[in-house]
């Protein structure tokens, strides 16, 4: 890793920033009792460090250790082996914002309300690093840009938010950060990655999903051929205009950019145990949603509510190894991320949290509920609904129907009941509004392939679900 002055000083200007915020709202939701059994074997009599690696839009059935015969992960398939593998693992969204929104707060979309462009937290609710400041935790936040930023409330609680582009950069800011640790005092590291997501478009190339050469060639299959003579913004907001063939090619790139990714992983977590980092931390790797791929004759929206786009991959390693070498077949979700945080910490629990602690008792079938705008699906065991506006409804078998080839009418009075199962009779504040996005971030984010996701969608009450966050807004629009 390389140092950076300007990044350095940078950290240093943002240490001091937020200090005061962070006791704010760390009580609110009642933390007091634990959701577990109070012989959880998550809990510690220390407080661990706690990395939290966030891989945007990864596919779990891309990975090696997921089954994927590519050898696109060959770090986390051996880090793995001492970590606890979760094979059923949901996002919330197949959109950055809401799943991350969920992974950093623990709460379900339709309770933390970050469901639309222009909604921030409400102050009343905590953050996750907020939680771990308040309890002596030095924070630190390295996220990519578009929807993990300050605008949405995300930097609270962090003594250290920075924004990076590419791997690079990342990398230089870790190393201005890491050599302020090893003192002793627990650290939370939360660190983003964007580098397999789509875009920027345009870029020189016109890759749709650009990595330096060595990984765009790394898994280049016989019968791929080049993308047609299209802007690579087009290929990806229009359907039909790549071929099977091309397909192969988008798909390959998609690969290269997951092992550029694990290679830097790599030599991070190297770096991390050579400085005594990872002896005795609480280390999570996941994704906030998956990728499309052509798979519904679309390459954008992530996927939406179709398994590609909500199957994410999980890897948690425990700081005393437990559970390390197994698989959990469980359904778990990204709202268990902060349970299974608190926990391990030994911090107190929060009943209102719908999550758990994956370290605990973890029920067969449990009812994970997710939205991204105009729909809202639940899924219960091999039972997946679909609600969207005017009472459409569907719903898949996922045992019998595992590709989600043959969805049939749904119940929508069947999804309600799913869902309230899910969230529960608890009422949380809602989110704040805030204003537009400027031409600028709006221009950024488009490039980042979010065309449909800047625009207005009118009357939020028309979603899937009949949430707190209804009337008519500016809201995110995946359609």
């Amino acid at each position: 890793m390389r140092r950076d002055a300007q990044a350095v000083t940078f950290a240093l200007l943002l240490t001091q920033r937020i200090g005061q915020l962070t006791v704010l709202g760390v009580a609110l939701l009642g933390c007091s009792g634990d959701r577990d059994t109070p012989t959880s074997p998550a809990v510690t009599t220390t407080k661990p460090s706690v990395i939290l690696v966030s891989i945007d839009t990864l596919r779990a059935d891309h990975v090696g250790l997921y089954g994927y015969a590519r050898d696109t992960t060959p770090f986390l398939d051996r880090w793995s082996k001492d970590a606890t593998v979760f094979e059923h693992a949901y996002t919330t969204a197949a959109w950055t914002l809401v799943a991350h929104m969920t992974m950093l707060t623990g709460l379900f979309p339709e309770q933390h309300d970050v469901i639309g462009k222009r909604r921030a937290l409400s102050p009343e609710i905590p953050l996750l690093a907020e939680r771990l400041h308040a309890a002596g935790y030095r924070t630190i936040g390295l996220h990519a840009p578009g929807w993990v930023v300050e605008r949405h409330g995300f930097q609270r609680g962090f003594d250290v938010f920075l924004e990076h582009k590419s791997l690079e950069e990342a990398d230089r800011h870790l190393s201005t950060v890491l050599d302020e640790l090893g003192d002793g005092r627990p650290f939370f590291l939360f660190l983003h990655l964007f580098d397999v997501h789509c875009g920027p478009f345009p870029n020189p190339d016109n890759a749709v999903y650009p990595a330096p050469p060595k990984y765009e060639r790394m898994f280049a299959s016989a019968g791929c051929a080049p993308l047609p003579e299209t802007p690579a913004e087009k290929l990806w907001e229009t359907p039909g205009l790549v071929n099977a063939e091309q397909l192969k090619t988008l798909v390959d790139t998609y690969d290269g950019g997951i092992r550029q990714v694990d290679d830097q992983l790599a030599a991070w977590f190297r770096e991390l145990e050579e400085r005594g980092l990872l002896t005795g931390a609480l280390t999570i790797v996941t994704s906030d949603h998956g990728e499309a791929l052509g798979q519904r004759g679309r390459l954008d929206r992530h996927g939406e509510y179709w398994q590609e786009g909500l199957h994410v991959p999980l890897i948690v390693r425990h700081p005393a190894g437990q559970l390390a070498g197994t698989r959990v077949p469980q359904p778990v979700h990204l709202g268990d991320l902060v349970p299974t945080i608190l926990a391990t910490c030994g911090l107190a629990l929060d009943q209102r949290l719908p999550g758990r602690s994956l370290f605990g008792p973890l029920p067969e079938e449990r009812v994970i509920a997710g939205m991204k705008l105009p729909e809202a699906f639940v899924l219960k065991g091999f039972e997946k609904l679909v609600a969207g506006p005017k009472n459409w409804c569907v719903v898949m078998n996922l045992e019998h129907d595992p590709r989600e080839l043959a969805p049939k009418p749904g119940d929508r009075k069947r999804f309600e009941e799913l869902r309230s199962e899910a969230i529960g009779t608890d009422k949380f504040p809602p989110a704040l509004r805030i204003d537009e996005l400027s031409p600028t971030d709006e221009a950024d984010l488009k490039a980042l392939g979010y065309a449909g996701d800047t625009d207005d969608a009118g009357d939020a009450g028309n979603a899937g679900a009949s949430g707190q966050g209804k009337g008519k807004e500016d809201e995110s629009k995946p359609r």
